[in-house]
C-alpha cells in the first residue's frame, strides 16, 4: 500500500484519533520505509510537535498500529522541521524507487543496492522530497533527493561507508 492510503488508514484509526485530540498542535513531518525489512503495507509516520521540539512516531505493520512514545528529534541545531505538504506529493513510493533504481543503474552500475532507506520529508532546501539512500555491495552509500511532485533528481551523493569512520 502506498503512502497516502496508509496515512489515511492511520488517521482514521481510533488510536490515532485519541492521540490527535491530546496532540492537536502536531503535524505530519516524515514517512520512513526500509523495503527489505518491512512489508509492502508497513510504514513509519512521524508527527512533529514544534512547541516541545519532539516527535511521535506511528509504526504501521500490516493492520497493527503502534505508537512510540514522544521523543527528541534527530536534527542539526537550529534546523526547522517542516510539515509535509501532502497535496504536493505526486510521486508514489514505488515511482520514487523506480526513479532511484534507474538513476543508479545508469550512473553507478557497479554500486548495486543491498539495502534501501527511503524517507519522505519537507527539506528547507528542496521542499517535499523522497530522500533515498542505497547501501551498496561495494560498501558505498548512494543518497538521492528526488522531488516528490515531479520526480526530478535534485541532488545525489556517492560516499564510501568507510569514510564515516572516526579516526
Amino acid at each position: 500500500m502506498d503512502l497516502k492510503p496508509s496515512l489515511k488508514k492511520l488517521q482514521e484509526s481510533m488510536d490515532f484519533k485519541v492521540w490527535r485530540r491530546k496532540n492537536n498542535n502536531t503535524y505530519f513531518s516524515y514517512a520512513f520505509k526500509i523495503p527489505q525489512e518491512m512489508g509492502s503495507n508497513d510504514w513509519q509516520f512521524g508527527f512533529y510537535n514544534s512547541k516541545k521540539d519532539r516527535i511521535t512516531t506511528f509504526i504501521i505493520t500490516g493492520n497493527n498500529i503502534k505508537i512510540r512514545p514522544e521523543e527528541e528529534i534527530f536534527k542539526k541545531e537550529g534546523m526547522k522541521v517542516n510539515e509535509i505538504q501532502l497535496g504536493k506529493v505526486k510521486l508514489t513510493f514505488d515511482s520514487a524507487i523506480g526513479k532511484a533504481d534507474e538513476f543508479q543503474q545508469k550512473n553507478f552500475p557497479k554500486d548495486k543496492s543491498i539495502k534501501t532507506i527511503a524517507i519522505l520529508q519537507n527539506s528547507q532546501e528542496f521542499g517535499n522530497v523522497w530522500n533515498i539512500t542505497y547501501i551498496t555491495e561495494a560498501f558505498n552509500t548512494l543518497n538521492m533527493k528526488i522531488d516528490a511532485s515531479n520526480g526530478k533528481m535534485l541532488e545525489h551523493n556517492l560516499s564510501s561507508i568507510l569514510s564515516f569512520r572516526k579516526e
